[in-house]
């Protein structure tokens, strides 16, 4: 069988419905032929069709944890400017401050941490399914 598009000179026409169309598109879709031609040449000729699926369960987790990833970003910045002002600050009672603002600091990133282990728990007990 011929490769190249330049032997191809034939054609032939096929009319479809709406719906036999749109069935024939998504399907198409779902494989990585570059056009419906090809895609159609391989159903034709009994090719191997390479198929793309992808998991729409896991979408939600998926937005969960880039979520969850922006937030801890933002805490572990703040948590940097802190211990940045406690190692240039010299007065005791600007640093007492500092350490209440960094305990608080810690706790929001512990749970924060809690909630990643815990969506990570989830997507591995979809992923064994």
């Amino acid at each position: 069988m011929e490769t190249g598009n330049n032997n191809r000179k034939r054609r032939i026409y096929v009319r479809l419905t709406e719906k036999e169309f749109t069935i024939l598109e998504s399907r198409y879709k779902n494989t990585t032929c570059r056009s419906v031609s090809d895609y159609v040449r391989h159903c034709l000729f009994s090719r191997a069709i390479n198929t793309i699926t992808r998991d729409a369960s896991a979408d939600e987790v998926i937005i969960q944890m880039s979520y969850l990833n922006r937030e801890l970003n933002a805490i572990g910045n703040n948590f940097n400017q802190l211990v940045k002002k406690v190692n240039a600050s010299s007065q005791t009672a600007e640093i007492k401050g500092m350490l209440f603002l960094f305990d608080s600091q810690k706790k929001t990133l512990f749970s924060k941490i809690d909630e990643v282990k815990a969506q990570l728990q989830k997507l591995a007990e979809k992923w064994l399914q």
